[in-house]
């Protein structure tokens, strides 16, 4: 598989592009069809070395990430087990104790 780095489009927040007040103005650089006509003039380039070691150190992070938050999950799972484990032998001993 071919790591190739991704590029966002430039859109506009405005769905429908910007009338110009005077005639003959030009619209705003930043609506859809700049974007539309940027794409086309300027072409997605072959990623260079600089880019793949990037696009690598990225996936190793999100990785680590995953990882991370996996086991930050299982931590969690434990200790709330371990809390209603604590709360159950707090209730045993309380009856426990009203026997005595």
């Amino acid at each position: 598989m071919d790591l190739v780095p991704v590029r966002a489009p430039l859109v506009s927040r405005n769905s429908a592009p910007r009338t110009a007040s005077k005639a003959g103005a030009r619209p705003a650089p930043h609506t859809a069809v700049h974007a539309t006509a940027h794409a086309a003039a300027h072409p997605a380039a072959p990623a260079g070395p600089d880019e793949v070691a990037l696009l690598a150190q990225q996936a190793a992070f999100d990785r680590m990430m995953q990882l991370r938050a996996e086991l930050q999950r299982e931590a969690n799972a434990m200790r709330d087990l371990a809390m209603e484990q604590i709360k159950r032998d707090d209730q045993l001993m309380n009856t426990w104790i009203k026997l005595i």
